[in-house]
C-alpha cells in the first residue's frame, strides 16, 4: 500500500510539474487582459528556431519611458523589419507583451490544462499520502 501510494504522489508531482508552463502562460495572458494597454511594436529582426522563428520587437512606448523589446514565437514572420503590428502590453511590466489586441486575447486552454493537470495531480498527491499513512498504520 505504501508502494502504491508513493506511485501516486510521484504522478502527482509529475502531473502539477507538466502544467507549470501552462501555469506561467495563463498567468501571464490573464495579467494582459485585465491591466493591458493596446499599442503598437515595431518587428527588429529575428532568429530561426527549430520550425519556427523568434521575433524581436520593440514596443512603441510613450516619450520618456526606456525601450522595452519582447519576443515572440511565430511561424511566419509579420513582413518586412520596420514593420508596425498591434501589440497588447502592461503598462507596468512592458516586456510582458503579445502580438494581438486586447479584445482577442484567450487563455482558455491553458486554464483548462491548469485546472485538468493541477488539480488532478493535487487530488494525486493527496491519495497518495493517505494511502501510504494507512500503510504504515496497518
Amino acid at each position: 500500500m505504501i508502494f502504491a501510494g508513493a506511485v501516486l504522489i510521484c504522478l502527482g508531482l509529475l502531473s502539477i510539474f507538466a502544467q507549470s508552463g501552462s501555469f506561467l502562460e495563463h498567468r501571464r495572458l490573464q495579467a494582459l487582459k485585465h491591466h493591458g494597454v493596446d499599442g503598437q511594436a515595431v518587428y527588429a529582426f529575428h532568429e530561426y528556431v527549430t520550425n519556427s522563428h523568434r521575433v524581436f520587437l520593440d514596443i512603441c512606448l510613450p516619450e520618456g519611458q526606456p525601450r522595452a523589446r519582447f519576443h515572440e514565437y511565430m511561424q511566419a514572420l509579420p513582413g518586412p523589419e520596420g514593420t508596425v503590428v498591434p501589440v497588447v502590453y502592461d503598462s507596468r511590466k512592458p516586456k510582458r507583451a503579445k502580438v494581438g489586441v486586447r479584445a482577442e486575447l484567450d487563455y482558455e486552454f491553458e486554464l483548462v490544462s491548469v485546472l485538468l493537470l493541477g488539480a488532478g495531480g493535487l487530488v494525486l498527491i493527496g491519495i497518495g499520502t493517505v494511502l501510504c499513512l494507512i500503510g504504515a498504520l496497518v
